[in-house]
């Protein structure tokens, strides 16, 4: 069989979207498929199977800005530049484009629709962000091959950091998504609360719906050098991994629960969401800033030089911090701060020793306490569950390939 995987973000980019397909992809390929994937993001190296359109010229610009304003370390003058232009560019992106930031090059897919000859049996549509699944459509629509749709963060029904201009496109949004669940033979959602929220809304009939968990690979090395590590030692070192965002992901109640221990939290983020951290106003002399890493030196950086990992919950219970699941997989402690009482997050308490939930409520002592618990069961890892469930592998056995 042959399967054409669209989606505008790909490696080298670096997001929990372009992790998770492209372990899909390399599992896909290993179980006999012949996979093709059409992207936005523009190749490092040449290979056959990843199909590039768009314009290299413009994706290397926004790129290279995109790099210089994530850098911690930055001048003051640079700095405003950067964020001018950023507030210049999303100004003008979520007041006009549609359906997200990513417009130019579906125009470039549909102007060159008829020329993308790529035979296929299956083709799948990832999102974020929403335009992958209208390129499918595009391609798809003379074809009429079977088609799954992977959704990460909602579209339509997304209710902070919108995709787009909701006073403009509300309608519009709504009909191509509900155009396309109609369409699709298999829909996958991360967790259940976001495949019940669309289903409900949108009519979808359950025999489509699948939830494909969040998920990452297991390296015995990473878990060797976890269960290794010097727990004793002192002071206890946490890090974020990861972006924030303003709306969707806050550090304020995180930060506020902490700031009487004497944990030291490192955080690997961009210049914007570390402004974020400095403007919650708390005493931070026990946080310091790094610039964000690749997956490879983060993944290093987690087993060898921390003592925990720290999680976020967002706001919105349709939307699954995916970097819980990575975390856990190294086998490390695993503190996730919920911001809602329906956080998806807490499920997984149940299933893994290692992360442990909390909230705005939760006491400080008690935490610190379950903390020590999890450094002296550091060696009871969930492998054989975590393996069952949250690895590509697991992924591709629920797919409606046949």
């Amino acid at each position: 069989m042959k399967i054409l995987i669209v989606s505008h973000q790909f490696l080298p980019h670096q997001s929990p979207r372009t992790t998770r397909w492209k372990l899909i992809y390399d599992e896909l390929i290993n179980k006999g498929y012949e996979v093709k994937v059409l992207t936005g993001t523009p190749q490092d190296q040449k290979n056959e199977n990843i199909i590039y359109v768009g314009n290299k010229r413009a994706s290397k610009l926004l790129k290279n800005l995109r790099d210089q304003s994530n850098l911690v370390q930055i001048s003051k003058i640079k700095n405003t530049l950067f964020s001018l232009l950023k507030k210049l560019y999303r100004g003008f992106y979520k007041t006009f484009a549609w359906p997200d930031y990513t417009m130019f090059w579906l125009y470039s897919i549909w102007r060159k629709r008829k020329k993308i000859n790529i035979e296929y049996d299956l083709i799948i549509s990832v999102s974020l962000p929403f335009s992958s699944h209208l390129a499918a459509y595009f391609i798809n629509k003379r074809n009429k091959k079977k088609w799954l749709m992977d959704i990460g963060d909602p579209f339509s029904l997304k209710q902070n950091a919108l995709e787009n201009n909701k006073y403009l496109y509300k309608s519009l949004n709504n009909y191509f998504e509900n155009k396309f669940f109609n369409l699709a033979e298999q829909i996958i959602f991360t967790h259940s609360e976001a495949a019940e929220e669309h289903s409900k809304f949108f009519h979808i009939s359950n025999e489509k719906v699948l939830i494909g968990n969040p998920i990452s690979s297991f390296d015995e090395n990473i878990f060797l050098n976890s269960k290794n590590f010097n727990y004793s030692s002192l002071p206890i070192n946490i890090g974020y991994f990861g972006i924030l965002t303003s709306g969707v992901r806050s550090p304020v109640e995180t930060i506020k629960f902490f700031k009487n221990s004497d944990i030291f939290f490192n955080w690997f983020t961009n210049q914007a969401s570390k402004n974020i951290v400095l403007q919650t106003n708390f005493d931070l002399a026990n946080h310091k800033f790094f610039e964000i890493i690749n997956r490879d030196e983060a993944l290093e950086k987690m087993s060898t030089s921390m003592h925990c990992l720290l999680s976020i919950g967002n706001l919105n219970s349709s939307q699954l911090p995916s970097k819980v699941i990575e975390y856990i997989a190294t086998g490390k402690p695993v503190i996730h701060f919920a911001e809602i009482k329906n956080d998806p997050v807490i499920k997984l308490a149940d299933k893994f020793q290692n992360l442990i939930v909390i909230n705005k409520d939760s006491k400080l002592s008690q935490t610190l306490d379950q903390l020590n618990f999890v450094f002296e069961n550091i060696n009871s890892f969930e492998k054989n569950y975590f393996l069952e469930n949250f690895t590509a592998q697991a992924i591709t056995k629920k797919l409606n390939i046949f």
